[in-house]
């Protein structure tokens, strides 16, 4: 998810663009740009962040674009955004990624920790940017600040983290669950679509199979494309007809939730052929389980199986 806020300064443009010049004090800078993210954060009992490299390489190279080529934007004049960034400065795809902006025209001298103070006082004080500051889901931070002889300063906060989860509950709150919590909850979604109670069974023998296909660690985005759920079935399944349905989310938090089953579950049966597949009764057992790489990738597989 990426916040593209809309109250941005005008681009004034001038006849020849001023170098950059090296800001001595960045590494201070950083480091109170963060304690005063946290301070807020803390203050709301949020998470606090921690410095990443690929989210300063990202943050810097935003701020002297946009300084060399005097433009004021979440997105540069080729349509490159904050996760183009990120990603070209080794971040992960699967990550949520935010982005504060700050500029000031007739800044001349070398940017200090007051100057810091004020930026982040004005981000708290916009909607939009005190959102990103104060968001759930973020685990690290990046910072960066230039400027040049002409006066013209840029600031910029960038943010990652694995997000939330998707998924709306119908009652009650957001919770990590187990494989098996999952695959019971995912049964209970499935008959009430097909307005039978005992329409469909949690199967334990479907859900290890399922499991044993699954990847585990890093999870890129081709992983659904590699699982071959229906190869090797084993000798002493009882059933003939088999349907498999598969999804991926990127920035939807670090663990599996009940909240992940709705979402997938809901997905599914908002689709034409997927939703003909849940509520087909000859599908009697389902195995059913979320993989989440902890980073903000997460993959639900659900086999059904009748005679």
């Amino acid at each position: 998810m990426i916040l593209r806020l809309t109250f941005l300064l005008a681009l004034m443009l001038m006849p020849a663009a001023a170098s950059a010049q090296t800001v001595d004090n960045i590494q201070a800078l950083r480091e109170r740009s963060l304690a005063l993210v946290n301070e807020e954060r803390r203050a709301e009992g949020l998470k606090r962040l921690e410095l990443e490299d690929d989210l300063n390489e990202a943050a810097l190279a935003h701020a002297e674009d946009m300084l060399d080529r005097n433009y004021f934007a979440h997105t540069s004049p080729e349509g490159g955004t904050v996760l183009d960034r990120y990603m070209k400065a080794g971040g992960d795809q699967g990550r949520v990624v935010r982005e504060n902006l700050s500029s000031c025209k007739g800044c001349l001298s070398q940017p200090n920790i007051a100057d810091i103070e004020q930026m982040h006082e004005g981000w708290m004080n916009s909607p939009g940017h005190r959102a990103n500051i104060l968001a759930e889901g973020l685990t690290n931070f990046g910072f960066a600040v230039v400027h040049n002889s002409d006066g013209n300063r840029y600031g910029v906060q960038t943010f990652a983290g694995p997000g939330t989860p998707r998924g709306e509950l119908p009652e009650g709150s957001v919770q990590t669950i187990g494989p098996e919590a999952q695959m019971q909850l995912a049964a209970e979604i499935i008959n009430a679509l097909r307005s039978d109670a005992n329409a469909a069974s949690a199967d334990n023998r479907l859900r290890r199979h399922v499991e044993g296909k699954l990847p585990s660690g890093n999870l890129a985005d081709d992983s659904l494309s590699k699982i071959s759920l229906l190869n090797d079935l084993p000798a002493d399944f009882p059933w003939l007809n088999y349907q498999v349905l598969s999804g991926q989310c990127g920035g939807c938090g670090e663990n599996p939730t009940n909240s992940d089953v709705y979402f997938f579950l809901n997905s599914w049966s908002d689709s034409g052929r997927p939703r003909a597949i849940l509520k087909d009764t000859s599908l009697t057992n389902i195995g059913f389980a979320i993989v989440a790489d902890g980073q903000g990738r997460k993959l639900a597989v659900l086999l059904l199986a009748g005679e």
